[in-house]
Protein backbone atom coordinates (compact mmCIF):
# COMPACT_ATOMS: atom_id res chain seq x y z
CA UNK A 1 0.00 0.00 0.00
CA UNK A 2 1.23 3.32 -1.10
CA UNK A 3 2.29 5.85 1.82
CA UNK A 4 0.12 8.99 1.21
CA UNK A 5 0.81 12.65 1.79
CA UNK A 6 -1.61 11.84 5.86
CA UNK A 7 2.20 10.47 6.87
CA UNK A 8 3.79 13.45 7.01
CA UNK A 9 1.85 16.73 7.36
CA UNK A 10 1.53 18.17 10.69
CA UNK A 11 -0.79 20.20 12.59
CA UNK A 12 -1.39 23.44 11.59
CA UNK A 13 -1.20 27.03 13.10
CA UNK A 14 -2.83 29.89 12.62
CA UNK A 15 -2.83 33.78 13.31
CA UNK A 16 -6.07 36.15 12.93
CA UNK A 17 -5.26 38.56 9.51
CA UNK A 18 -4.87 41.72 11.79
CA UNK A 19 -1.69 39.81 12.73
CA UNK A 20 1.53 41.98 12.50
CA UNK A 21 4.41 40.36 10.37
CA UNK A 22 6.51 41.05 13.42
CA UNK A 23 4.46 39.08 15.72
CA UNK A 24 3.27 36.32 13.42
CA UNK A 25 7.76 35.86 12.70
CA UNK A 26 7.99 35.83 16.58
CA UNK A 27 5.21 32.98 16.59
CA UNK A 28 6.98 31.13 14.26
CA UNK A 29 10.52 31.70 15.97
CA UNK A 30 8.73 30.36 19.11
CA UNK A 31 6.91 27.23 17.05
CA UNK A 32 10.26 26.30 15.52
CA UNK A 33 7.98 26.76 11.93
CA UNK A 34 8.47 28.44 8.93
CA UNK A 35 4.78 28.92 8.11
CA UNK A 36 1.55 30.26 9.71
CA UNK A 37 -2.02 30.21 8.00
CA UNK A 38 -4.12 33.40 8.17
CA UNK A 39 -7.71 33.33 9.41
CA UNK A 40 -9.74 30.37 10.28
CA UNK A 41 -7.07 27.31 10.02
CA UNK A 42 -9.68 25.20 8.00
CA UNK A 43 -10.06 27.46 5.06
CA UNK A 44 -7.35 30.04 5.57
CA UNK A 45 -7.43 33.13 3.12
CA UNK A 46 -3.43 32.74 2.88
CA UNK A 47 -0.39 31.39 4.09
CA UNK A 48 2.13 33.95 5.68
CA UNK A 49 5.79 32.13 5.63
CA UNK A 50 9.30 33.20 6.22
CA UNK A 51 9.99 33.87 2.43
CA UNK A 52 6.72 36.18 2.56
CA UNK A 53 8.58 38.10 5.59
CA UNK A 54 11.92 38.15 3.63
CA UNK A 55 10.81 39.22 0.27
CA UNK A 56 7.06 41.24 1.04
CA UNK A 57 8.42 42.80 3.86
CA UNK A 58 12.02 43.33 4.79
CA UNK A 59 13.13 43.53 1.16
CA UNK A 60 10.32 45.99 0.24
CA UNK A 61 11.45 48.46 3.44
CA UNK A 62 7.73 48.00 5.37
CA UNK A 63 8.15 47.93 8.79
CA UNK A 64 7.53 44.35 10.43
CA UNK A 65 5.94 46.14 13.36
CA UNK A 66 3.21 47.93 11.22
CA UNK A 67 2.47 45.73 8.27
CA UNK A 68 -0.04 43.29 8.80
CA UNK A 69 0.16 39.89 7.68
CA UNK A 70 -3.11 40.09 5.83
CA UNK A 71 -1.27 42.52 3.10
CA UNK A 72 1.86 40.21 2.27
CA UNK A 73 0.65 36.59 2.51
CA UNK A 74 0.69 34.14 -0.06
CA UNK A 75 -3.27 34.29 -0.81
CA UNK A 76 -3.19 31.75 -3.81
CA UNK A 77 -3.26 28.16 -1.81
CA UNK A 78 -1.73 24.66 -4.03
CA UNK A 79 -3.25 22.08 -2.01
CA UNK A 80 -3.27 17.82 -1.73
CA UNK A 81 -5.28 15.52 -0.68
CA UNK A 82 -4.29 13.60 2.04
CA UNK A 83 -4.67 10.96 0.06
CA UNK A 84 -2.67 11.36 -2.24
CA UNK A 85 0.49 9.44 -2.88
CA UNK A 86 3.61 10.68 -1.53
CA UNK A 87 5.25 11.42 -5.10
CA UNK A 88 2.88 13.88 -5.43
CA UNK A 89 3.98 15.98 -3.00
CA UNK A 90 7.39 15.30 -3.91
CA UNK A 91 6.32 16.77 -7.20
CA UNK A 92 4.26 19.67 -6.25
CA UNK A 93 6.36 20.97 -3.86
CA UNK A 94 8.97 21.23 -6.45
CA UNK A 95 6.94 22.06 -9.43
CA UNK A 96 5.57 25.04 -7.28
CA UNK A 97 9.22 26.03 -6.01
CA UNK A 98 7.27 25.64 -2.49
CA UNK A 99 8.67 25.27 1.07
CA UNK A 100 5.42 24.53 2.33
CA UNK A 101 2.35 22.92 1.02
CA UNK A 102 -1.20 22.65 2.79
CA UNK A 103 -3.15 19.36 2.96
CA UNK A 104 -6.60 18.98 2.66
CA UNK A 105 -9.51 16.67 3.13
CA UNK A 106 -12.82 17.26 1.38
CA UNK A 107 -11.83 20.91 0.84
CA UNK A 108 -10.85 22.08 4.30
CA UNK A 109 -6.97 22.33 5.55
CA UNK A 110 -6.07 19.99 7.73
CA UNK A 111 -2.42 19.94 7.77
CA UNK A 112 1.04 21.27 6.14
CA UNK A 113 4.16 19.24 5.27
CA UNK A 114 7.25 21.07 4.54
CA UNK A 115 10.15 20.87 2.68
CA UNK A 116 12.13 19.70 6.46
CA UNK A 117 9.56 17.48 6.92
CA UNK A 118 10.31 15.86 3.70
CA UNK A 119 14.31 16.20 4.24
CA UNK A 120 13.55 14.02 7.71
CA UNK A 121 12.19 11.23 5.26
CA UNK A 122 14.72 10.96 2.53
CA UNK A 123 17.66 10.79 5.10
CA UNK A 124 15.39 7.65 6.47
CA UNK A 125 14.74 6.27 2.65
CA UNK A 126 18.57 7.29 2.28
CA UNK A 127 19.48 4.23 4.97
CA UNK A 128 17.31 1.51 2.57
CA UNK A 129 18.96 1.49 -1.04
CA UNK A 130 15.31 0.19 -1.96
CA UNK A 131 13.49 3.36 -0.81
CA UNK A 132 16.27 5.35 -3.07
CA UNK A 133 15.76 3.84 -6.05
CA UNK A 134 11.89 4.05 -5.95
CA UNK A 135 11.99 8.08 -4.94
CA UNK A 136 14.64 8.21 -7.88
CA UNK A 137 12.59 6.57 -10.73
CA UNK A 138 9.36 8.71 -9.45
CA UNK A 139 11.29 12.24 -9.87
CA UNK A 140 12.67 10.91 -13.26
Amino acid sequence: MPQTAKVLMREVEAVPPDTTAAEAARRMKKSNIGSLFVGDPGKPAGIFTERDLARRVVAEGLDPEKTKVSAVMTRKLVTVESSEPLNKVFLCLARGNFRHLPISEKGRVVGIVSLSDLAKVLGEMAADEKYLSTFSDEVA
